[in-house]
């Protein structure tokens, strides 16, 4: 038997997953700190989902929980985001480069709003290339991490609910619906990439409370998640064909109900309010890029210009050129995630995995865009999970030098 049976993993082993456990803690901080204080709203928030983290705790938890992740990053990988910016495939390079670029839009008006700007455009670049970080830490870790990440996210939910109560007029407390829905449709998505019971248990309850406000972007979010995912994740079979048609006659037999889950029957949120109902909306945003087709500059446009649509948004900050280009390099990324998900079949398990995750996430992101107030976000859930499945590094598979249990976060049940 050798010494090292008795002594232990190595000293430098010993860092590293210490490093790691540090960067996870920070991201689950910085979950809570997204999600929690919206507890304490207020009802003035109901009506107004577009003035969410306009201050109070919201904002103080949103500035903690990023600081937090940011420093341990830092301390912990100081070259991790070096190392991620180099990794990056073109279409995600390229959204970068326009980021940076678009810190010019940032000179014009008073120089207080144009330091403002330019700190949000800086911290945007900053914590999109420390969010790619997590992608260079052990596949086991990473799972672990998310699935746990998926917990508090969750956690809010039912937290929420018990203290506030069950939704009035679909609102939660103080809470507007899809801002409450958010953080679960995020959970739903993080909780793919592990199997097991934990996982399973996360995704029955956040489609459960989400169902519950009755958030359509979030129900066919999670629903187009878990479609995606299966797929992709597992060959189309027989029984998963069998699977599909029975899913089909069970929509068409329980319609009625599913038309209430969705308030179909409500006459002042008919099926068309997703789209039709924002039109006011929308027509203020297309105003904006009208008046300025270069843009705004990121977090420079007011709630009503940004037309609450990640995409109109996304032009109004960055122009015509530059967001239309983010818009289209997003699309491509998508593409690229697809194509990925297809060829890593041939891969290891958890590899495949991880690119069915990933795309059936982004996938739901895509479709969220259209009704959350901005694509670009360091603010939300939704923002922030964006921004971790869009830039993830191309990594090189090597043979592992350890066992995954020495270096993996505490493990949990599931």
């Amino acid at each position: 038997m050798t010494a090292d049976a008795f002594t232990g993993p190595r000293p430098g082993l010993r860092a590293d997953r210490a490093r790691t456990v540090v960067v996870l803690l920070s991201l689950w901080a910085w979950c809570g700190l997204l999600c929690f204080p919206m507890i304490g709203l207020n009802e003035d928030y109901v009506d107004a989902p577009t003035a969410f983290g306009s201050g109070g705790n919201v904002l103080l938890g949103q500035i903690a929980g990023l600081a937090l992740f940011l420093t341990s990053v830092a301390l912990t990988r100081p070259f991790g985001l070096v190392y991620s910016l180099g990794r990056l495939s073109l279409a995600q390079a390229a959204i970068i480069v326009i980021i940076f670029v678009s810190l010019c839009l940032q000179l014009q008006g008073d120089e207080g709003t144009a330091f403002v700007g330019i700190c949000y455009t800086t911290l945007l670049l900053v914590a999109a290339l420390a969010l790619s970080v997590l992608w260079t830490l052990e596949p086991d870790d990473l799972a672990h991490g998310l699935t746990i990440a998926s917990v508090v996210f969750c956690l809010f939910g039912v937290v929420a609910l018990t203290i506030l109560g069950l939704p009035e007029n679909r609102n939660v407390g103080g809470i507007q619906p899809n801002l409450f829905a958010a953080p679960l449709m995020i959970a739903f998505i993080f909780s793919q990439f592990r199997p097991g019971l934990v996982s399973l248990a996360i995704r029955i309850l956040c489609f459960a409370m989400v169902a519950l406000v009755s958030s359509r972007f979030a129900v066919i979010g999670c629903t187009t998640a878990l479609v995606v995912h299966e797929l992709t994740f597992r060959p189309l079979t027989p029984w998963k064909a069998a699977a599909l048609v029975l899913g089909l006659f069970t929509v068409i037999l329980l319609w009625p109900n599913i038309a209430s889950i969705l308030a179909l029957d409500d006459p002042n949120r008919d099926v068309s309010s997703g789209f039709s109902g924002r039109d006011e909306y929308w027509y203020t945003a297309l105003a904006a890029i009208t008046d300025h087709p270069f843009g705004l500059g990121f977090k420079r446009a007011t709630p009503a210009e940004g037309g609450h649509n990640g995409y109109l948004k996304t032009v109004v900050e960055f122009g015509v050129v530059g967001g239309g280009m983010i818009v289209f390099l997003f699309a491509t990324a998508l593409a690229s995630a697809a194509a990925e998900a297809l060829r890593s079949a041939d891969k290891i398990l958890q590899e495949h995995r991880f690119a069915c995750a990933r795309l059936a996430g982004l996938v739901a992101l895509a479709f969220g865009a259209f009704f959350q107030p901005q694509l670009l976000s360091l603010g939300d859930a939704f923002g922030v999970s964006l921004l971790f499945l869009l830039f993830r590094p191309r990594t090189s598979p090597v043979a592992r030098r350890v066992p995954a249990a020495t270096l993996h976060a505490p493990a949990i049940p599931g």
